[in-house]
């Protein structure tokens, strides 16, 4: 496997421009997925609008990631009780703490990752959350996978490096394509990228987000 030294800390950017941003780059995450000084009203909040749009979904609710996005809040969740295919949502929540938008995002299956695209007031978002195997077409069978760093960039040259768990959500300052994805663990060896989804035969989803109305 591919070693890279672990010097991607060190091309975060903190972008500001054009209401698009990534602070909160590297907040701490816990197991669960939930920013350490922000999980219990967090959680209250994407609770709730669970059991208002889906008092059926009896699973358990989980939080993969937030980002800091205009003047509110990306948080990425997941709550699937087993009865169907599994999918998140990316939840926009306003300065006031209420969610105005979501979008769904699709969940990876055979491979490690997923990578859901949306094209969102000039800016471009991408999210996904993480399997801890992935499928090697050759020889045909799962490999583990330890997913704790990503990198991404951008065709407009914008590079992102972050801390991830469970999930992550990169936002780009234009409507740039994305060039690279990276998956590393720890110790900086490469465990997925693009090309994995590119053999795969699906590489990026593209979704939308819609009104959610309270």
């Amino acid at each position: 496997m591919k070693k890279i030294g672990f010097f991607f800390a060190t091309l975060v950017l903190a972008l500001m421009l054009s209401g698009c941003s990534n602070t909160g780059v590297g907040q701490q995450i816990e197991s669960k997925g939930n920013t350490v000084n922000n999980r219990s009203s967090l959680g209250q909040i994407v609770e709730s609008y669970y059991k208002n749009y889906e008092p059926y979904n009896k699973g358990k609710t989980h939080i993969f990631a937030q980002k800091v996005f205009m003047d509110g809040t990306l948080v990425l969740t997941e709550k699937n009780d087993g009865q169907g295919q599994s999918y998140t949502n990316l939840f926009f929540l306003d300065e006031n703490k209420k969610i105005i938008k979501k979008a769904q995002g699709q969940t990876p299956l055979s491979m490690c990752f997923t990578v859901n695209v949306i094209e969102y007031n000039g800016c471009k978002i991408i999210f996904g959350n993480f399997n801890d195997s992935t499928w090697l077409i050759e020889p045909d069978k799962k490999k583990p996978v330890d997913i704790q760093n990503i990198l991404v960039r951008f065709k407009n040259g914008e590079v992102y490096s972050d801390q991830v768990d469970k999930g992550y959500i990169i936002t780009s300052q234009s409507l740039a394509d994305v060039e690279v994805i990276e998956l590393y663990d720890n110790n900086g060896i490469l465990q997925s990228d693009l090309n994995d989804l590119r053999r795969y035969g699906s590489v990026f989803d593209e979704t939308s987000f819609v009104d959610v109305v309270q």
